[in-house]
């Protein structure tokens, strides 16, 4: 088996799809070749730079903007279908890659490669079939073509777009966003606090995804000076955050950068404070943890928060001065504690992954 992933490196969340695929399949099919294609940095580096840190610096410095392309867009107003131009520019590279490697299937892990593959593919320019991973709780207009021959979204109840533009029920497959198999192993949280060395006290994991954003220096402070909690960050790739932190000295802190046992310290905590992010998301669901969302950002992270808020799996804190009341209330009403993770089990999806190469291989003749 020979398959082609397109993502697309913009934070972690894409390349962690990717990489759960790839890992996937390598459990599934032994000895299969599975290559992963930054599609940004594949078709031009200098096109990748600008990309990547142009919507690095607006979700940094002007949040608002990206949330009013996304709505637009949303609501039909393409200003650009970047997919469809590079697409013709691009056709001969890419007519080249797939001669070279020669998969037996594309997946996609990103809206734009989807879009991109999606028009050689009606075009008749290639012929392999085609996968699209959704890999938020929310399928934009950007997602949508008549190109793929399967969407893999995260719950049957996000399927309506996709039908309401055409795509056949039976290419819908609500698998769950694809998590990497750690995630699929149930972790007893005081075993968990032994192997990383923490306290066998209540637990908050704070993070902000792969690149430590958010204002978590600023949570972490507030919850050691004004709570009991023992207090777990994960900086990610944000060192200043990570060389912050630890210069606090606390005997209830503790401090990783970016860690490849996610699920272990996630399993160690008893609740965790993140940016709802589509892939983190998925792994907090998976492991049954309550989640407090601070602090999201205007597009996917805004459609997000409301689907997991209407599923009553997290609360939200909008003002920092309220994350204290907020967290202490939620730790001293059990009752509350036990809806949220059961509903978080009822749709986390662990096996993810391995769903979609399930639905994938009986496709292909396997």
């Amino acid at each position: 088996m020979k398959a082609l992933i397109f993502s697309v490196s913009i934070g972690a969340g894409h390349d962690s799809v990717a990489k759960a695929l790839a890992q996937a399949l390598q459990e599934e099919r032994p000895g299969s070749e599975v290559r992963i294609v930054n599609t940004f940095q594949y078709i031009n580096r200098v096109l990748n730079k600008v990309v990547v840190e142009s919507y690095m610096e607006t979700l940094r410095f002007t949040p608002k903007v990206w949330g009013y392309l996304y709505d637009q867009a949303e609501d039909g107003d393409r200003l650009v279908d970047l997919g469809q131009i590079l697409s013709k520019v691009l056709s001969p590279k890419l007519e080249l890659l797939l001669k070279e490697f020669n998969p037996d299937v594309i997946l996609t892990t990103h809206a734009f490669p989807t879009g991109m593959l999606a028009v050689l593919k009606r075009r008749g320019q290639m012929n392999i079939p085609l996968a699209a991973t959704v890999t938020d709780f929310h399928v934009h207009s950007f997602w949508i073509h008549q190109g793929p021959d399967l969407y893999f979204i995260p719950a049957p109840d996000l399927a309506y777009p996709l039908l309401q533009n055409g795509i056949s029920q039976d290419r819908i497959k609500p698998v769950g966003i694809p998590i990497r198999s750690q995630f699929r192993e149930k972790i007893d949280p005081g075993r968990a606090k032994y192997e990383l060395g923490l306290a066998l006290l209540p637990t908050v994991l704070v993070m902000g995804g792969g690149l430590g954003l958010g204002r978590i220096e600023v949570i972490t402070r507030e919850l050691l000076d004004d709570s009991n909690f023992q207090v777990v960050v994960v900086a990610g790739k944000n060192k200043l955050l990570h060389d912050n932190l630890n210069q606090l000295h606390n005997p209830r802190l503790k401090v990783f950068g970016f860690v490849e046992n996610m699920a272990q310290v996630m399993g160690a905590c008893d609740m965790i404070i993140s940016k709802p992010g589509g892939v983190t998301t998925a792994e907090i669901l998976a492991l049954g943890k309550p989640l407090v969302i601070y602090s999201s950002l205007p597009g996917q992270e805004d459609r997000n928060t409301d689907y997991l808020l209407n599923k009553g799996v997290a609360i939200k804190v909008r003002k920092l001065d309220m994350l204290i009341p907020e967290i202490v209330s939620l730790w001293h009403n059990p009752l509350r504690l036990k809806h949220m993770k059961e509903m978080a089990e009822q749709l986390g999806s662990p096996f993810s992954s391995k769903l979609v190469w399930d639905n994938l291989l009986p496709l292909l003749g396997e």
